[in-house]
Protein backbone atom coordinates (compact mmCIF):
# COMPACT_ATOMS: atom_id res chain seq x y z
CA UNK A 1 0.00 0.00 0.00
CA UNK A 2 1.59 3.35 -1.04
CA UNK A 3 2.26 5.77 1.97
CA UNK A 4 -0.20 8.67 2.38
CA UNK A 5 0.29 11.93 2.04
CA UNK A 6 1.66 14.33 4.66
CA UNK A 7 0.34 17.57 5.66
CA UNK A 8 0.14 19.98 8.48
CA UNK A 9 -2.76 22.36 8.36
CA UNK A 10 -1.95 25.41 10.64
CA UNK A 11 -5.70 27.42 12.17
CA UNK A 12 -4.55 30.79 13.76
CA UNK A 13 -8.32 31.57 14.14
CA UNK A 14 -10.42 28.41 13.80
CA UNK A 15 -14.10 28.69 14.35
CA UNK A 16 -17.45 26.55 15.10
CA UNK A 17 -19.52 27.01 11.70
CA UNK A 18 -23.51 27.04 12.08
CA UNK A 19 -24.98 26.29 8.59
CA UNK A 20 -28.50 27.41 9.32
CA UNK A 21 -31.30 26.60 5.91
CA UNK A 22 -34.29 28.81 6.06
CA UNK A 23 -37.07 28.59 3.49
CA UNK A 24 -36.91 32.60 3.21
CA UNK A 25 -34.92 34.83 4.79
CA UNK A 26 -36.98 37.71 6.23
CA UNK A 27 -34.80 40.75 8.13
CA UNK A 28 -35.91 42.11 11.05
CA UNK A 29 -38.23 39.54 11.47
CA UNK A 30 -38.80 35.48 13.20
CA UNK A 31 -37.43 33.40 10.95
CA UNK A 32 -38.01 29.46 11.34
CA UNK A 33 -34.97 27.33 10.54
CA UNK A 34 -34.93 23.60 8.72
CA UNK A 35 -31.83 22.85 8.85
CA UNK A 36 -29.41 23.67 11.55
CA UNK A 37 -25.79 21.90 11.41
CA UNK A 38 -23.11 22.82 13.52
CA UNK A 39 -19.40 21.63 12.63
CA UNK A 40 -15.77 22.19 13.43
CA UNK A 41 -14.73 24.61 11.47
CA UNK A 42 -12.67 27.71 9.95
CA UNK A 43 -10.38 27.99 6.49
CA UNK A 44 -8.00 25.93 7.70
CA UNK A 45 -10.28 22.80 9.10
CA UNK A 46 -11.78 22.75 5.50
CA UNK A 47 -8.35 22.45 3.84
CA UNK A 48 -7.91 19.74 6.64
CA UNK A 49 -11.25 17.85 5.63
CA UNK A 50 -10.39 18.41 2.21
CA UNK A 51 -7.26 16.69 2.24
CA UNK A 52 -8.55 13.88 4.05
CA UNK A 53 -11.29 13.00 1.62
CA UNK A 54 -8.77 12.68 -0.56
CA UNK A 55 -6.58 10.11 1.36
CA UNK A 56 -4.32 12.19 3.23
CA UNK A 57 -2.41 12.44 6.42
CA UNK A 58 -3.45 15.53 8.07
CA UNK A 59 -2.53 16.97 11.66
CA UNK A 60 -4.21 20.07 12.09
CA UNK A 61 -2.65 22.64 14.05
CA UNK A 62 -5.12 25.16 15.79
CA UNK A 63 -5.55 27.86 19.19
CA UNK A 64 -8.63 26.39 20.69
CA UNK A 65 -10.13 27.60 24.14
CA UNK A 66 -13.39 26.82 25.84
CA UNK A 67 -16.39 24.83 25.31
CA UNK A 68 -16.74 25.66 21.19
CA UNK A 69 -12.70 25.21 20.88
CA UNK A 70 -13.39 21.49 22.58
CA UNK A 71 -16.10 20.61 20.08
CA UNK A 72 -14.21 22.24 17.20
CA UNK A 73 -11.19 19.63 18.31
CA UNK A 74 -13.89 16.75 18.23
CA UNK A 75 -15.07 17.57 15.10
CA UNK A 76 -11.82 17.66 13.44
CA UNK A 77 -10.87 14.15 15.20
CA UNK A 78 -14.32 12.85 13.65
CA UNK A 79 -13.42 14.19 9.94
CA UNK A 80 -10.24 12.12 10.01
CA UNK A 81 -7.99 14.54 10.82
CA UNK A 82 -5.39 14.69 13.82
CA UNK A 83 -5.86 17.48 15.74
CA UNK A 84 -2.51 19.49 17.86
CA UNK A 85 -4.48 22.36 20.35
CA UNK A 86 -3.08 24.95 21.60
CA UNK A 87 -4.97 26.40 24.80
CA UNK A 88 -6.40 29.52 24.94
CA UNK A 89 -7.66 31.56 27.80
CA UNK A 90 -10.33 33.09 25.32
CA UNK A 91 -13.35 30.78 23.70
CA UNK A 92 -12.79 29.50 20.33
CA UNK A 93 -15.27 31.62 17.84
CA UNK A 94 -18.44 30.85 15.86
CA UNK A 95 -19.47 31.76 12.11
CA UNK A 96 -23.09 31.75 11.23
CA UNK A 97 -23.90 30.88 7.73
CA UNK A 98 -27.23 31.50 6.52
CA UNK A 99 -29.10 29.66 3.47
CA UNK A 100 -32.10 31.26 1.59
CA UNK A 101 -33.83 28.55 0.31
CA UNK A 102 -35.97 30.93 -1.82
CA UNK A 103 -33.44 32.13 -3.44
CA UNK A 104 -30.18 30.45 -3.07
CA UNK A 105 -28.46 33.80 -1.02
CA UNK A 106 -25.96 33.25 1.62
CA UNK A 107 -25.06 35.90 4.23
CA UNK A 108 -22.14 35.11 6.50
CA UNK A 109 -21.54 36.42 10.11
CA UNK A 110 -18.19 36.15 11.35
CA UNK A 111 -17.33 36.63 15.24
CA UNK A 112 -14.02 37.83 15.90
CA UNK A 113 -11.41 35.70 17.61
CA UNK A 114 -10.42 35.72 20.96
CA UNK A 115 -7.28 37.43 22.38
CA UNK A 116 -4.82 35.55 21.88
CA UNK A 117 -1.82 36.22 25.28
CA UNK A 118 1.65 36.69 24.62
CA UNK A 119 2.43 33.25 26.06
CA UNK A 120 -0.24 31.18 23.94
CA UNK A 121 1.58 32.83 20.75
CA UNK A 122 4.76 31.28 22.08
CA UNK A 123 3.19 28.13 22.63
CA UNK A 124 1.81 28.22 19.30
CA UNK A 125 5.44 28.55 17.68
CA UNK A 126 6.57 25.91 19.34
CA UNK A 127 4.25 23.55 18.95
CA UNK A 128 4.82 24.37 15.22
CA UNK A 129 8.62 23.88 15.13
CA UNK A 130 7.81 20.21 16.58
CA UNK A 131 5.29 19.51 14.19
CA UNK A 132 7.33 20.56 11.08
CA UNK A 133 9.99 17.66 10.83
CA UNK A 134 6.32 15.49 9.62
CA UNK A 135 5.41 17.68 7.32
CA UNK A 136 6.31 18.06 4.00
CA UNK A 137 3.52 19.85 2.95
CA UNK A 138 2.18 22.97 5.27
CA UNK A 139 -1.14 24.97 4.53
CA UNK A 140 -1.27 28.69 6.12
CA UNK A 141 -5.16 29.35 6.14
CA UNK A 142 -7.18 31.92 7.31
CA UNK A 143 -7.54 35.56 9.19
CA UNK A 144 -5.75 36.24 12.80
CA UNK A 145 -7.00 36.62 15.90
CA UNK A 146 -7.03 39.42 18.37
CA UNK A 147 -3.63 39.76 19.48
CA UNK A 148 -1.67 38.32 17.37
CA UNK A 149 0.63 40.53 14.87
CA UNK A 150 0.52 40.55 11.07
CA UNK A 151 4.10 38.96 10.48
CA UNK A 152 2.78 35.96 12.58
CA UNK A 153 2.58 33.85 9.16
CA UNK A 154 6.37 35.71 8.17
CA UNK A 155 7.40 33.87 10.77
CA UNK A 156 6.01 31.03 10.29
CA UNK A 157 7.18 30.55 6.57
CA UNK A 158 10.32 30.84 7.20
CA UNK A 159 10.98 28.30 10.04
CA UNK A 160 9.29 25.83 7.36
CA UNK A 161 11.61 26.77 4.77
CA UNK A 162 14.74 26.47 7.29
CA UNK A 163 13.13 22.96 7.56
CA UNK A 164 12.74 21.81 4.19
CA UNK A 165 8.84 22.34 3.72
CA UNK A 166 6.55 23.49 0.50
CA UNK A 167 4.58 26.41 2.16
CA UNK A 168 1.15 27.15 1.00
CA UNK A 169 -0.56 30.70 2.21
CA UNK A 170 -4.08 31.01 2.07
CA UNK A 171 -5.06 34.97 3.93
CA UNK A 172 -5.83 38.39 2.90
CA UNK A 173 -5.01 42.16 4.22
CA UNK A 174 -1.75 43.15 6.36
CA UNK A 175 -0.71 39.44 6.86
CA UNK A 176 -0.44 38.85 3.16
CA UNK A 177 1.04 41.86 2.35
CA UNK A 178 3.76 41.40 4.96
CA UNK A 179 3.77 37.45 4.63
CA UNK A 180 5.24 38.09 0.81
CA UNK A 181 8.51 39.11 2.67
CA UNK A 182 8.96 35.40 3.56
CA UNK A 183 8.93 34.16 -0.30
CA UNK A 184 6.25 31.37 0.55
CA UNK A 185 6.34 28.73 -1.91
CA UNK A 186 2.94 30.07 -3.16
CA UNK A 187 -0.29 32.27 -2.21
CA UNK A 188 -3.99 31.56 -3.03
CA UNK A 189 -5.96 35.19 -3.08
CA UNK A 190 -9.29 35.18 -4.07
CA UNK A 191 -10.53 37.84 -6.77
CA UNK A 192 -11.30 40.03 -3.74
CA UNK A 193 -8.15 40.28 -1.95
CA UNK A 194 -6.02 40.59 -5.10
CA UNK A 195 -7.77 43.32 -5.88
CA UNK A 196 -7.47 45.17 -2.58
CA UNK A 197 -3.37 44.42 -2.60
CA UNK A 198 -2.87 45.59 -5.75
CA UNK A 199 -5.69 48.59 -5.46
CA UNK A 200 -7.52 48.22 -8.59
CA UNK A 201 -10.16 45.60 -10.19
CA UNK A 202 -10.02 42.25 -11.63
CA UNK A 203 -12.64 41.57 -14.04
CA UNK A 204 -11.08 39.66 -17.16
CA UNK A 205 -9.28 36.44 -17.57
CA UNK A 206 -6.22 39.31 -18.46
CA UNK A 207 -7.11 41.09 -15.73
CA UNK A 208 -5.82 37.79 -13.55
CA UNK A 209 -3.12 36.47 -15.49
CA UNK A 210 -2.14 40.37 -15.22
CA UNK A 211 -2.45 40.25 -11.22
CA UNK A 212 -0.96 37.30 -10.82
CA UNK A 213 2.29 37.85 -12.18
CA UNK A 214 2.57 40.91 -10.17
CA UNK A 215 1.95 39.43 -6.88
CA UNK A 216 4.81 37.31 -7.87
CA UNK A 217 6.96 39.58 -8.37
CA UNK A 218 6.55 40.79 -4.35
CA UNK A 219 7.95 37.39 -3.12
CA UNK A 220 5.81 34.33 -3.96
CA UNK A 221 7.42 31.58 -5.92
CA UNK A 222 4.12 30.89 -7.48
CA UNK A 223 0.68 32.47 -7.13
CA UNK A 224 -2.99 31.32 -7.87
CA UNK A 225 -5.67 33.64 -8.40
CA UNK A 226 -8.68 31.91 -7.84
CA UNK A 227 -11.97 33.08 -9.69
CA UNK A 228 -14.82 31.19 -7.96
CA UNK A 229 -17.13 29.70 -10.44
CA UNK A 230 -14.75 31.05 -13.18
CA UNK A 231 -11.76 28.75 -12.29
CA UNK A 232 -8.23 29.76 -11.31
CA UNK A 233 -5.49 31.34 -12.86
CA UNK A 234 -1.69 29.55 -11.90
CA UNK A 235 1.71 32.18 -12.40
CA UNK A 236 4.76 30.38 -12.07
CA UNK A 237 8.36 30.05 -13.27
CA UNK A 238 7.15 27.80 -16.15
CA UNK A 239 3.95 30.41 -17.37
CA UNK A 240 0.79 31.18 -16.87
CA UNK A 241 -2.34 28.44 -16.62
CA UNK A 242 -5.75 28.93 -16.62
CA UNK A 243 -8.20 26.44 -15.40
CA UNK A 244 -11.63 26.24 -16.25
CA UNK A 245 -14.36 24.55 -13.78
CA UNK A 246 -16.82 22.39 -14.56
CA UNK A 247 -20.66 23.65 -13.91
CA UNK A 248 -22.73 22.18 -11.04
CA UNK A 249 -25.86 23.72 -8.85
CA UNK A 250 -24.56 25.10 -6.25
CA UNK A 251 -25.57 24.62 -2.51
CA UNK A 252 -23.29 26.71 -0.47
CA UNK A 253 -19.73 27.98 -2.42
CA UNK A 254 -18.46 28.89 1.54
CA UNK A 255 -15.11 26.76 1.97
CA UNK A 256 -14.40 26.02 -1.63
CA UNK A 257 -11.02 27.97 -1.81
CA UNK A 258 -10.23 25.85 0.64
CA UNK A 259 -10.81 22.92 -0.88
CA UNK A 260 -9.29 23.82 -3.39
CA UNK A 261 -5.87 24.85 -1.68
CA UNK A 262 -6.32 21.32 0.10
CA UNK A 263 -6.65 19.73 -3.44
CA UNK A 264 -3.31 21.46 -4.45
CA UNK A 265 -1.42 20.66 -1.03
CA UNK A 266 -2.49 16.89 -1.69
CA UNK A 267 -1.28 17.19 -5.05
CA UNK A 268 2.01 19.04 -4.08
CA UNK A 269 3.04 15.84 -1.71
CA UNK A 270 1.92 13.83 -4.30
CA UNK A 271 4.17 15.17 -6.88
CA UNK A 272 1.59 15.53 -9.57
CA UNK A 273 3.13 18.23 -12.10
CA UNK A 274 1.37 21.90 -12.18
CA UNK A 275 -1.04 20.97 -14.90
CA UNK A 276 -2.32 18.14 -12.72
CA UNK A 277 -2.27 20.31 -9.65
CA UNK A 278 -4.44 22.69 -10.88
CA UNK A 279 -7.04 20.15 -12.27
CA UNK A 280 -7.04 18.64 -8.80
CA UNK A 281 -7.38 21.58 -6.86
CA UNK A 282 -10.39 22.81 -9.45
CA UNK A 283 -11.79 19.24 -9.17
CA UNK A 284 -11.88 19.37 -5.04
CA UNK A 285 -13.56 23.31 -4.89
CA UNK A 286 -16.36 22.89 -7.21
CA UNK A 287 -17.12 19.64 -5.48
CA UNK A 288 -17.68 21.26 -2.41
CA UNK A 289 -20.01 23.37 -3.56
CA UNK A 290 -22.66 20.68 -3.38
CA UNK A 291 -21.18 19.06 -0.24
CA UNK A 292 -22.96 19.03 3.20
CA UNK A 293 -20.13 20.56 5.02
CA UNK A 294 -17.15 22.97 4.02
CA UNK A 295 -14.53 20.56 2.87
CA UNK A 296 -16.13 17.32 3.44
CA UNK A 297 -16.14 16.10 -0.43
CA UNK A 298 -17.11 13.32 -2.10
CA UNK A 299 -13.83 11.52 -3.64
CA UNK A 300 -15.85 9.91 -6.47
CA UNK A 301 -17.18 13.05 -7.57
CA UNK A 302 -14.17 14.76 -7.70
CA UNK A 303 -12.78 11.86 -9.74
CA UNK A 304 -15.70 12.38 -12.19
CA UNK A 305 -15.07 16.21 -12.20
CA UNK A 306 -11.10 16.08 -13.14
CA UNK A 307 -12.55 15.13 -16.88
CA UNK A 308 -14.34 18.03 -16.68
CA UNK A 309 -11.82 20.54 -15.90
CA UNK A 310 -10.36 22.30 -19.00
CA UNK A 311 -6.94 23.81 -18.39
CA UNK A 312 -5.26 26.27 -21.10
CA UNK A 313 -1.91 27.02 -21.34
CA UNK A 314 -1.18 30.60 -21.68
Amino acid sequence: MPERSKLLCVSLNPAVDRRIIVPSLRVGEVNRATSADPQAGGKAAHVAFAAVSLGAEVRWLAFLGGPDGESCRRGVEARGAVPVVVETAGRTRSTLELIDESTGAITEVLEPGPEILPEERDRMLFCFGEELSNAPVVALSGSLPRGIESSIYCDLIEAAKREGCTVLLDTSGAALEYSLKAQPSLIKPNRQEASALLCREIQTADDAIGAAQELRTRGSESVVLSLGAAGAVVADADGILLGTAPKLEVISTVGSGDSFLGGWAVGVADGLDRVERLRLAIACGTANCVANNPGVLDRKLVVELLQQVVIEQR
